[in-house]
């Protein structure tokens, strides 16, 4: 495989996905207060998930809905806002 080949391998990727009005609100919510990009925030979140995934010793739960436009992994998820 040539050195191009592994370089272009290694390049960031784009996703789209579908957020509940919920969660998109939270998730501009924190990029404001950490002052980064939703974009950004996504993919540090995803990534967290993954390494403690990865760390974890129990097996990992399918996401399943949580019932207010949150999605959960069996541990309940809070808004980070303190807007009524």
């Amino acid at each position: 495989m040539s050195e191009r080949l592994r370089v272009l391998q290694r390049q960031p990727r784009r996703v789209s996905i579908t957020l509940s009005y919920h969660v998109h609100e939270a998730l501009l919510s924190r990029s404001e207060e950490e002052g980064r990009s939703v974009s950004n925030l996504c993919a540090f979140l995803l990534e967290e998930a993954l390494l403690r995934e990865s760390r974890s010793p129990e097996p990992a739960r399918p996401f399943q809905p949580a019932g207010n436009g949150f999605v959960a992994d069996g541990r309940a998820l809070q808004r980070r806002d303190s807007r009524p």
